[in-house]
């Protein structure tokens, strides 16, 4: 592919830029990747994903590469300073909803490596290292002037769509003046990742958030002897001081002796919850940092910019395809406001832990450690999270979602004409409605689909019913049976439209999607 062929040039290939050069080049996009580093940046920053991510990882043909990058991500326990137990996340239990586990722990540049290395599989993808983004012009119809760092030269592209994927500093976003509503959350903290020496020191088994008052912490285990604190930096340090060597291992003491493990990196951050108030201007997007950040709680910094690629990879895909434009103006309107619940969710976790006041963290001890009594302290990570509300989801005429709308659909483990596979392996790309093994399907169903773009899948929970793919688990059943349906009408990126309890409810709900699809400006 020649610079002059791209349809979407995307800047910042960090984890979300490639992962997003990726999705754009499987969906047969054009596509032209850049970042101003000639290599991936050398030490790890994220350090956990979700079953959703690897499932995107999965359909652009890189989950098994990634997979030797990641470990497995422990239970999250919440202890008070006297390592009382205050409240225990925990992952789903097998069969995995999305065939893959709920969450794991990986390298940030294995990853982002194995992601480089995936895309040059697509002739029709370009990556250009050492080259940086220094003029955009006129959003509409975006011109961009980049610099090649080697060999000094500028050049010009006029692509169809442009992405930012360039960190909480970005560039596009300063240069299209798009401001950031800032949600309340600026705490300082020292991130330590350490690398043990001998696999056999007796660290805790778990990742432990330790709710003291004299320094709130943080042990994240991490893939094999990697292992991560981090500490809140209290009122009046000064946070060059607290990164020295020396100091770091005054902290580290209660835990290593420094013949025990080597710190890999340590960085001071502050912990901010930031959302760009506008993520597309023109035909110019942000996505990731550049336009969210969110405190590292929840591990959902990196989840949810893969997330924000996956979510506009595909909408992109369709309008450069002949859909409609208005399209692309659901990509705010869907991931903003997921994103900014999903900032509250988990500033509202990071003030338990970061309460620095004695009295009122004896206070919220006493609380949660009721509510552990009461049954109530032990909860599912995923369970904290909302489905997406709004956009490309259906709807009643009250503006309610239907059931499962938004929601991730789910993968189960399929046998069929290819064997044992996961199910997005056994289907083309695009939307579908899958439906159970007992539920009649009309003509009348079938050609509406047919005009609607959507391909009907029957998946089966007996062998003995006739169908090409059959089930493991009934995780696809179990989960419609939840929501009172026997049908899942699926967008390309997995995220659930609609569900139907029988044939005349899902030719409504593909009706409906028809309708949203084929609709113009918004």
């Amino acid at each position: 592919m020649t610079q002059d062929e791209a349809d979407v040039v995307v800047v910042g290939l960090g984890p979300v830029g490639i992962a997003l050069c990726n999705l754009l080049a499987a969906a047969g996009v054009g596509v032209e990747g850049i970042d101003a580093a000639d290599d991936v940046y050398a030490l790890p920053r994220a350090i956990g994903m979700d079953h959703e991510v690897m499932r995107i990882f999965q359909n652009i043909g890189a989950a098994d590469q990634v997979a030797a990058a990641t470990g497995q991500y422990r239970a999250s326990e919440y202890r008070s300073a006297d390592g009382v137990l205050l409240r225990r996340f925990e992952s789903p239990a097998q069969p995995y909803p999305l065939a893959w586990p709920p969450y794991l722990t990986f390298l940030q540049p294995e990853l982002e490596k194995a992601l480089r290395a995936n895309g040059k599989r697509f002739p029709n993808l370009t990556l250009r290292t050492a080259t940086e983004l220094v003029g955009l012009e006129n959003p509409d119809r975006p011109v961009l002037t980049l610099h090649d760092k080697v060999s000094g030269k500028r050049t010009k592209r006029t692509p169809h769509y442009v992405v930012g994927c360039d960190g909480a500093a970005s560039f596009i976003r300063r240069r299209l003046d798009v401001a950031l509503e800032d949600l309340d959350f600026d705490e300082p903290w020292l991130v330590v990742d350490m690398i043990l020496e001998d696999g056999h020191v007796p660290l805790p088994e778990t990742n432990v958030q330790f709710c003291d008052p004299a320094r709130p912490h943080t042990y994240v285990y991490g893939p094999d002897r990697l292992r991560r604190w981090e500490f809140m930096i209290l009122p009046g340090e000064n946070p060059v001081e607290i990164n020295r060597p020396e100091r770091i291992w005054q902290l580290l003491s209660p835990w290593l002796r420094p013949d025990q493990a080597r710190i890999w990196r340590s960085a001071t951050y502050n912990f901010h919850a930031l959302v760009a108030e506008q993520w597309r201007v023109g035909s110019v997007f942000l996505a990731g940092d550049a336009c969210h950040m969110t405190p590292p709680f929840l591990a959902q910094g990196m989840v949810q910019g893969i997330k924000d690629a996956a979510n506009l990879a595909w909408k992109l895909a369709y309008v450069m395809g002949g859909g409609s434009e208005h399209l692309l103006n659901t990509y705010e309107t869907e991931r903003r406001p997921f994103i900014r619940e999903v900032i509250e969710i988990t500033k509202r976790l990071g003030k338990v832990i970061c309460e620095l006041d004695p009295g009122k963290a004896r206070a919220r001890d006493a609380e949660m450690v009721a509510a552990m009594q009461a049954g109530q302290g032990i909860q599912v990570r995923q369970n904290l999270f909302p489905p997406i509300r709004h956009g490309l989801v259906s709807g009643g005429v009250d503006g309610s979602s239907t059931a499962g709308a938004g929601e991730p659909c789910p993968q189960p483990w399929v046998v069929g004409p290819f064997g044992r596979v996961r199910l997005d392996e056994a289907l083309p790309p695009g939307f579908q409605l899958l439906i159970t093994g007992d539920m009649d399907v009309s003509l009348n169903l079938l050609e509406k689909s047919r005009e609607a773009g959507v391909a009907v899948h029957r998946v089966a929970q007996d062998r003995s019913y006739p169908a090409l793919l059959v089930e493991e688990d009934r995780v696809l059943a179990d989960w419609l049976t939840s929501k009172g349906a026997r049908a899942v009408l699926v967008r390309p990126d997995h995220v659930v439209f609609g569900t139907a309890s029988d044939a005349g409810e899902a030719e409504q709900i593909v009706r409906q999607l028809q309708t949203m699809l084929a609709a113009t400006g918004q």
